[in-house]
């Protein structure tokens, strides 16, 4: 009886001990939590969102973001598409205000909130969905000039020129993009024309990051919104709280909390996959002081692409630039300045010459040209060039000068047009423009003193007027008047298209007056520069006092623009 006694007494000894520490400890978690207990209760979530477009509640497509009413980052792969992200900053609470009952809650700001987009009807989404086919087919049109300039850049060069591996890799990328692009355009096309009840639906995904491992997520669910307050209650999927995370926050607390936060500091949504927003663009890569210095690509928003060296936020060095309807520029930049590319001139390029009196006649002497001995020695000295190996290259085509104007005409035009086929050189008759005289008359006077036999290259049209005589004659309207006239008249009677000899200066004074002519006709530019000509080009005379055995004096240094795959098609596709 005794020891029953002192049991039941040790019984309410122990029962008051415990009832006096849970009053404690309510007395406690009832007390406000200090902002120790607050940052204790800080987490960061990852949100990520995005747009579906359904068709009879089915997703069809999906979008990154909804921006200047149109969607943007369109794919039918949910998981390929850049998400709008954001990083939160939350806290986590409890559900009950004093008993521990957070169970994985956690209250973040309500960002990246919906678009009214989602409120439109099957007939509204029709209409967003015809214009944002209508942006798709621009940019695509866009995508389109791209692979074309990168592919032409391919065709004309080798894996041996210094950068051609990048613009490889840049083509399959656009040849991805158009891919991706052409499906989303099909789906919405389809979809803006069908009977198919549309509907446009904001997804979210939210995930907790480890602040011991960045690699490490805790997936979550949304379970409400608060509107009034502008935040959201989430829940970890698996509804348990990480080990060793505790919380005295209830929801009101938290929600307080974090706009408190936010007045301070501002959320940063991100919609790009990587790298940092510069000069209407983004950009990845080196930096200093968070301006590009060093090696980097740039995607600039209007579509354009640089890959390659920048000094100060600037390009300098190395780098290919490509842009929707713009030309390619491969080559060296200095202070934000394409200057152009520089060659390796190697035995592997195609060289020839270009002939007139000039190279019999010097200082009232006439001198021969041994056709037998014919090899390029020297490639001039006007310019600094990039040569691997020794120069001792055959010559593989030439042009001989014909006339020029409506009464000039070569005496050595026959001879050395004989001499040079005879010799198994691809050869070629070049007319000298005079700006004296109709183009359509020139052209006559060319046709009738030229020879063009089976395997010749195509004619040429040499324009080299002064500034004044272009005003002499007209200005350039006229004179371009009178050179479309001469191509024209000489493309319908030989049924070969011919080419357009101009200067590096004349093309970029003039030319961008006539751009049919570049678009039109294949050009032969000389530019005695150290950089290649940025133009679409079938010759370049690199030089006008390059050494050829057998001709005595200077010659005229010609190279073709491509290798010997690109040279054989292009004599195939373009020779009598």
């Amino acid at each position: 009886m005794f020891h029953l006694r002192l049991d039941r007494r040790k019984l309410y000894v122990g029962g008051g001990i415990l009832a006096v520490l849970l009053l404690v400890y309510l007395i406690f978690r009832s007390l406000p939590p200090s902002q120790q207990d607050v940052d204790k209760s800080a987490v960061t979530v990852s949100q990520e969102s995005y747009y579906t477009l359904e068709a009879d509640g089915k997703p069809v497509a999906y979008f990154a973001d909804y921006a200047d009413s149109l969607f943007t980052g369109g794919s039918v792969n949910k998981d390929s598409i850049h998400t709008r992200h954001v990083g939160q900053h939350g806290y986590w609470v409890n559900r009950l205000p004093v008993v521990p009952s957070c169970f994985g809650r956690v209250v973040i700001k309500w960002d990246c909130r919906p678009s009214t987009v989602v409120n439109l009807k099957t007939s509204g989404v029709q209409n967003l969905l015809h214009r944002l086919f209508i942006q798709m087919d621009t940019e695509l049109g866009g995508l389109q000039t791209k692979r074309n300039e990168l592919g032409y850049y391919l065709r004309v060069h080798s894996v041996q020129d210094y950068g051609y591996n990048k613009i490889a890799d840049y083509h399959a990328e656009v040849l991805h993009q158009m891919d991706s692009l052409r499906k989303v355009m099909k789906v919405v096309h389809k979809a803006a024309f069908s009977t198919s009840r549309l509907r446009i639906r904001q997804q979210n995904r939210y995930s907790i990051v480890s602040s011991s491992n960045k690699k490490k997520q805790i997936v979550c669910n949304r379970l409400a919104i608060y509107k009034d307050s502008g935040a959201v209650l989430l829940q970890t999927a698996s509804g348990t709280t990480p080990l060793r995370v505790t919380t005295r926050l209830v929801t009101d607390r938290a929600i307080a909390e974090v706009n408190k936060y936010y007045r301070q500091h501002p959320s940063v949504i991100n919609v790009q996959p990587a790298g940092i927003r510069f000069d209407g663009g983004r950009y990845e890569g080196e930096m200093r002081k968070r301006v590009p210095n060093g090696y980097g690509k740039y995607y600039g928003d209007n579509g354009s692409f640089y890959d390659g060296h920048w000094k100060d936020g600037k390009r300098n060095g190395f780098g290919i630039y490509v842009a929707p309807y713009e030309y390619l520029q491969v080559g060296e930049w200095k202070e934000d300045v394409f200057k152009g590319e520089r060659l390796t001139y190697t035995a592997d390029r195609i060289y020839g010459i270009d002939l007139s009196r000039h190279q019999h006649e010097k200082n009232n002497k006439v001198y021969n040209i041994y056709w037998d001995k014919l090899r390029i020695t020297d490639l001039g000295t006007l310019s600094s060039k990039t040569i691997k190996g020794k120069v001792d290259y055959p010559v593989s085509f030439a042009y001989v000068k014909s006339t020029e104007g409506c009464t000039v005409l070569n005496d050595y035009y026959q001879a050395d047009y004989a001499a040079a086929r005879s010799h198994g050189i691809r050869t070629g008759t070049y007319h000298f423009f005079s700006t004296t005289s109709a183009g359509a008359a020139q052209a006559d006077y060319f046709l009738k003193c030229s020879r063009f036999s089976k395997g010749d290259l195509p004619p040429v049209l040499d324009v080299e007027p002064t500034d004044a005589q272009i005003a002499a004659m007209g200005g350039a309207e006229v004179m371009f008047r009178h050179i479309r006239a001469w191509m024209s008249r000489v493309q319908k009677q030989t049924g070969r298209r011919p080419i357009l000899y101009i200067s590096q200066m004349f093309a970029n004074t003039y030319m961008p007056l006539a751009p049919d002519l570049g678009d039109n006709y294949h050009v032969w530019i000389a530019r005695y520069g150290e950089y290649k000509p940025n133009f679409k080009l079938a010759y370049w005379q690199l030089s006008p006092d390059g050494k050829v055995r057998g001709i005595h004096g200077d010659v005229d240094i010609n190279v073709f623009n491509g290798y010997r795959n690109q040279y054989e098609d292009f004599l195939k596709r373009h020779c009598f």
